[in-house]
């Protein structure tokens, strides 16, 4: 008995359709059982996670490359020629406008001039009312490293100084307790 495709109802290519999609579906699902429930349900087979890992890698290289290509040469020129201009609570520009550089370079001195107390701290890093900013932030961070670079090389020179002394000392009592023991004489009279 010879069975024709037209005789079950399918033309040839909805019979090929249909058979590549069930070995698609066989090739990217998997069954999940739970013994607990005596159920299962379908999942996706490592086949089509390798395949989305890896297509998903391929699509982000390929996006590094365009960035690199198209954007990142872009990025620094965008950056420097920005403008910024500052606005009011309800979003209307006040002043005029600043470049990137401009503005950092301006958040930069105001950062360095900002008075600050004796521990470095602002008005309102302080939480005290009694704020008393004497000297900026400069000056503040120029004292400290040369408070700190001072002490370090009087620690360093001290050290070398008493280990001099500690030296000349010891040799001195050497000395001192070997003429001490030659000018002694130890004599036993018994009686």
């Amino acid at each position: 008995m010879n069975i024709d495709v037209a005789a079950l109802g399918f033309t040839q290519e909805e019979l090929q359709e249909r058979v590549i999609d069930r070995i698609c579906q066989t090739l990217l699902s998997s069954m999940a059982y739970d013994d607990e429930n005596d159920s299962e349900w379908p999942i996706e087979s490592k086949f089509q996670n390798a395949i989305k890992k890896h297509v998903e890698a391929k699509v982000q290289e390929t996006i590094n490359k365009l960035a690199e290509k198209h954007v990142l040469p872009n990025v620094a020129n965008y950056i420097e020629t920005m403008t910024l201009t500052k606005t009011n609570q309800w979003g209307e520009k006040v002043g005029t406008g600043k470049t990137f550089i401009e503005y950092l370079t301006d958040q930069a001195q105001e950062y360095m001039n900002e008075m600050v107390d004796y521990q470095g701290k602002t008005k309102s890093q302080s939480g005290s009312y009694s704020f008393n900013g004497t000297q900026t932030r400069l000056t503040h961070l120029v004292n400290n490293h040369l408070h700190y670079s001072i002490e370090t090389a009087m620690k360093e020179a001290l050290s070398i100084a008493n280990s001099s002394i500690a030296t000349g000392i010891q040799e001195t009592v050497k000395v001192k307790l070997s003429d001490i023991s030659k000018a002694l004489k130890v004599s036993v009279t018994t009686k």
